[in-house]
């Protein structure tokens, strides 16, 4: 099946819509990757991610204890189909479509997280992402324990002094371990950092329509968050789409006076202080309001 542009657009608004649990991760981390490599048929990954299934049935049947089951999702992963971080090439934006990931088996530590929760979940476990800052962690239920695995290093658990070191290491120093950095990550947010992941990397080489694309698909997924359309609108404006970004600030203003939990006073400065600067033919430096959570190496 090779999905058309509008197939691919419906499917990501669609998943918009629905409730957390009903979203399917590595279906939509496809879709989003089909987006970028158009004609190619999706019909090897999906028999892939059944092989992955199949692979773990066989492995994990008798696992019960959160150790038992990461084992048996390393065996799969890294052992049976040589998954591993790409250390060499951390920065390259294959490393984050899920299709390339596939393909050459190297990824960032969400995109080969997806495929560790995928398969996972496939087998009925409890497994979910978790909120570590700047590099994407996975946690692994038994029937009466749990573990953090490191999908980029191979699935190694980690114990709270290995989070502690990964917390120093990429602060530079401070290794306090707070609450929310293990926190779970639903399936929408895990979507929303995977695409920042881009975001991030295309602005830092000022790849600015590959960022726009980006901002674009966050969109579609994760609509009652008006944040990533004034990131569009501001983006857009400093590219010169001066209409385009114009209108998405202007939406935003909407939805903020029709919904007023969403109602962001900052926010509503910075739109009206942009289009006022519009006015005076000024372009709002955007960089720094432009923001998002990637995955770094922490190693």
């Amino acid at each position: 099946m090779i999905p058309t542009l509008d197939k691919q657009i419906d499917y990501l608004k669609n998943v918009g819509h629905l409730a957390e649990d009903d979203i399917d991760l590595a279906e939509t981390a496809l879709m989003l990757g089909s987006l970028d490599r158009p004609g190619v048929s999706l019909q090897k990954y999906h028999h892939h991610l059944k092989i992955l299934k199949l692979d773990l049935d066989s492995v994990g049947h008798n696992a019960v204890t959160a150790q038992e089951r990461a084992e048996a999702l390393v065996e799969v992963m890294l052992e049976n189909h040589e998954y591993k971080g790409n250390e060499k090439f951390y920065d390259d934006l294959q490393n984050v479509n899920l299709m390339s990931v596939i393909d050459r088996r190297l990824g960032l530590p969400i995109s080969l997280g997806i495929l560790y929760i995928h398969a996972g979940r496939s087998k009925g476990w409890r497994i979910e992402g978790v909120n570590f800052p700047a590099h994407f962690l996975i946690r692994v239920y038994g029937e009466n324990d749990q573990a953090i695995l490191d999908p980029f290093h191979g699935g190694k658990i980690l114990n709270a002094h290995d989070l502690r070191d990964l917390i120093g290491t990429i602060s530079g120093g401070e290794n306090k371990l707070e609450q929310w950095h293990h926190a779970p990550l639903g399936n929408r947010a895990i979507l929303v950092r995977l695409l920042n992941n881009i975001k991030i990397r295309c602005l830092n080489v000022s790849d600015f329509d590959l960022a726009m694309n980006a901002l674009r698909r966050t969109s579609y997924i994760d609509p009652n968050n008006i944040v990533h359309k004034f990131e569009l609108g501001m983006l857009q404006i400093h590219t010169k789409s001066v209409e385009e970004g114009k209108q998405n600030l202007l939406d935003c203003l909407d939805y903020m006076d029709d919904n007023l939990d969403a109602d962001d006073d900052k926010m509503r400065g910075q739109i009206l202080n942009t289009l006022k600067e519009m006015r005076a033919y000024n372009k709002p430096n955007v960089f720094e309001l432009i923001k998002g959570d990637i995955d770094n190496k922490g190693d």
